[in-house]
Formats: structure tokens, sequence, C-alpha cells
């Protein structure tokens, strides 16, 4: 079993929330940790949270939020957050090996934006047939780390800024691509924002924010826990 949250973008109220429910179980953190989108929030809170989630047993996995501070990536800019490029190039060049593209847990795959069915006919067709999220989560770890930053995975698409038929699993948008998520591998992921709990038979997105509290989606009862901060 596992707990698994979206987007956290450097809150860290959430981050807190996220870690201290059902501490005993694996916790799984879909990437986009920082750059916050919040009126007020200041780089040192950003910086705190950050480090939080480094120093826990949370799995993290890389967001194109993360990945933007990360030298040769095909989307580096800097330019709306130049106070914090720096610092946060330090942390995720030297933190490089605490994150994933993919993780399974439960038969769910994980990954920050999802895989569409564009994107998996551009990948390793057979492996999709079988069905088994660990192979998947593990074929895409191997692609991610031997791709250099570049490739399907990393596609953006034109609805997202992107010069690329379809977003990769970094970028991908169910709301905005014509393509849906793979159903042959049920899957998890975040970065496009839902106002509230987004549930498919085959497919969760659990990047919501409602202001009603801050959400995570619980493999051991299937389905959405809103924890109150």
């Amino acid at each position: 079993m596992a707990i698994i949250i979206g987007d956290i973008h450097g809150d860290i109220a959430m981050a807190h929330a996220f870690l201290n429910f059902k501490p005993e179980v694996e916790h799984v953190a879909l990437g986009d940790l920082v750059d916050s989108r919040t009126q007020g929030t200041i780089f040192e809170d950003e910086l705190s949270c950050l480090n939080l989630l480094l120093r826990s047993n949370s799995v993290l996995l890389w967001g194109n939020h993360d990945l933007a501070y990360l030298p040769r990536c095909r989307w580096q800019n800097f330019s709306n957050y130049p106070d914090r490029a720096e610092t946060f190039e330090y942390i995720y060049r030297g933190e490089r090996g605490r994150f994933k593209a993919a993780h399974s847990v439960d038969g769910w795959l994980c990954t920050h934006a999802g895989v569409s069915t564009t994107l998996s006919a551009t990948l390793s067709k057979g492996l999709w047939d079988y069905q088994d999220s660990g192979a998947i989560a593990e074929w895409l770890n191997g692609e991610f780390e031997c791709s250099g930053m570049s490739g399907p995975l990393f596609a953006r698409d034109w609805t997202r800024g992107g010069d690329d038929k379809y977003g990769g699993i970094f970028w991908y948008d169910p709301n905005k691509e014509s393509a849906r998520p793979d159903s042959r591998v049920k899957q998890l992921f975040g970065h496009t924002q839902e106002p509230g709990p987004m549930k498919k038979p085959t497919w969760v997105n659990i990047h919501i924010e409602s202001g009603l509290g801050h959400w995570v989606y619980d493999t051991e009862v299937d389905d959405f826990v809103c924890l109150r901060s």
C-alpha cells in the first residue's frame, strides 16, 4: 500500500500533512516539489519544503518544474524564478539519485503526468501488452537515465507551449490532448490541475487544488483522502 500525492509546489504545510498521514506505509510524491504559484510564498519556505521531502523516506519522482533546474533540460528556463535558480540547481544536481521517472506500487504506474496512448505507441510496444506496471516503471527509469534529457519522454505538446504532437511523462495533459491515458495499466499521475477528485476506471489524476485541504490517494482503500491543513 502507499500514500500518493501530486504537485506540492513548495507548500510546506502540504508536505507535512502528506508525510504525517499513515507514516508507516510507503509515500510517493509525483514531482513538481518546487515553484509555488501561491502569492506571498517566500523562497526560504520553498527551500525548507524541498529539504523536508529530501530528508524523508518518500519515493520522489521528477516533475517538469524539478527537471527545469537541471543542466541540459530542453525546457530549462529560470526567467520567472531568478532568485532561486542557482540554489535549486545545486540541490537537484546533488540529489539526482533521490529521484525516479516512474514508480510502481499496488499495480499502479506512477509518473508525474501520465502515459498517453500516443506516447506508449512510440515506446516499447510489447512491454505494455503484458500490463505489468513494475516492468514498465523499470523500463521508463532506464530510458530516462540513458535519454540525455531528450526524446519522447520529454515531449511537450503545443497545448502546453511546446512544439511536439503529444506530451511525454512530464507534460501530458489529458484535458487538452486528444489521446487518452493508456488503459492497459492502471495509472496515477498529477501535473494537470483539477478542482476536485478525478478518478476514472484505469487512471487517477491527483493534482487537486480545491482550497478545501490537501488531497492524497490511499492505495489501500483505493480512493482519495482529504487531509485538512
